[in-house]
C-alpha cells in the first residue's frame, strides 16, 4: 500500500512551504519511508490525482470549516439545505474573491455574532480553529486545501475511482483511496511524545529525539519503520519543522491503517450529529491509549 504524509501550506505566492512524505506499507506492518521533500500546490494536487488503489494519504489541514461560519458565509441554513463537505469544497472552488477576503468573513463573523473563533465539534481540545488567524494562520491553509479537494473530488467522481473521505464515508476500505485529515501535533501527543520547542531552526537535536522515540512507539502498534537509503530522512527532519510534520501524517495514515478503531471516531461521542459531522468533517487522531501487540 502507498502511504502519504502531507504538511500543507495556503501561502500565496508559494514558497515550497508544503512538504510530503512518501513511502509503502507491507502487509506485515512495515512502513518503508523513501523520501520527504518540499512541493508545490498544483504538483501536489497531480500526485494525488495520480494515486492508484490502495493507497492512504494523511493531510494536515482542515477540510471544512464550522458550520456556523458556513451558514454565515452562504447566508442560509446550510445543513437544512443538506450541505456536506463537498458543497463547502464547491462553494471554495468557486469563490472569486481572494483567501484574504475569505479571511475578511471570518473576521466580520468573529466580531459581528460570536466574539471568538468557531471550532467543529470534531476538533480537539488541543486543535487550532480552520479559522484562526494568528501563529499560524489557518484560514488560507484551510480555504486552498477546500479547493484541492474539491478538485480531488471531481475528478473521483468523473474518473470513477474508489476515493473515500472520511467522515463522509466512515467505514474504512481496504481497497480504496482514502484521504485523512489528521494533525501531527495529536499523534504525537496520544502517543507521550513530548513535541513542545520542536519548531524554528534550533531544533534539530529534539527532532531527532521525535523521530528515535516515534519508532521505538511505533513497535507496540506492531508497526516498523524504516528509512529508504536513497534519503537521509533524519537530516531532513532535524533541519524542517515541516518535514518532521509530513513524515508523522505518514506515520499517522499507517497506524490509521493499521487500526482505526484506536483513533476518535464520530460514533464515540454520545448523542452525535452526524449531519453536522459530514458538513464540518473530522479530524482523525489515535485515542490516548497505546495499542499493545
Amino acid at each position: 500500500m502507498r502511504i502519504i504524509g502531507v504538511d500543507f501550506s495556503g501561502a500565496n505566492p508559494e514558497t515550497g512551504k508544503t512538504w510530503v512524505a512518501e513511502g509503502s506499507l507491507s502487509d506485515g506492518g512495515l512502513l518503508t519511508l523513501n523520501s520527504c521533500h518540499p512541493i508545490i500546490r498544483a504538483d501536489l494536487t497531480a500526485k494525488l490525482q495520480s494515486l492508484k488503489d490502495p493507497a492512504l494519504a494523511a493531510m494536515y489541514f482542515p477540510f471544512s470549516v464550522p458550520g456556523e461560519f458556513a451558514n454565515y458565509w452562504q447566508r442560509s441554513k446550510v445543513l437544512d439545505d443538506g450541505w456536506e463537505m463537498p458543497n463547502l469544497w464547491s462553494a471554495a472552488a468557486h469563490l472569486t474573491l481572494r483567501w484574504d477576503k475569505f479571511k475578511g468573513l471570518q473576521t466580520a463573523l468573529r466580531l459581528e455574532k460570536f466574539k471568538r473563533e468557531p471550532k467543529r465539534i470534531g476538533d480537539p481540545p488541543e486543535s487550532k480553529s480552520p479559522l484562526h488567524t494568528v501563529s499560524p494562520n489557518m484560514v488560507p491553509m484551510t480555504f486552498k486545501g477546500m479547493q484541492m479537494l474539491n478538485r480531488l473530488w471531481l475528478d473521483a467522481r468523473k474518473s470513477n475511482k474508489p476515493l473515500r473521505i472520511p467522515p463522509l464515508h466512515p467505514d474504512p476500505e481496504q481497497d480504496s483511496i482514502t484521504l485523512l485529515e489528521v494533525m501531527p501535533g495529536a499523534t504525537l501527543d496520544s502517543i507521550s511524545i513530548k513535541r513542545t520547542g520542536a519548531k524554528g531552526g534550533g531544533a534539530a537535536e529534539l527532532r531527532e529525539k521525535i523521530l528515535m522515540e516515534l519508532r521505538s512507539k511505533l513497535n507496540e502498534w506492531g508497526i516498523e519503520v524504516r528509512f529508504s537509503r536513497r534519503s537521509d530522512l533524519y537530516q531532513t527532519c532535524r533541519a524542517n519543522d515541516d518535514a518532521l510534520d509530513a513524515v508523522v501524517a505518514a506515520v499517522t495514515a499507517t497506524m490509521w491503517h493499521k487500526d482505526p478503531q484506536q483513533f476518535r471516531h464520530p460514533e464515540d461521542v454520545d448523542g452525535i450529529d452526524w449531519k453536522t459531522v459530514r458538513l464540518e468533517g473530522w479530524l482523525y487522531a489515535p485515542k490516548k491509549v497505546v495499542k499493545k501487540k
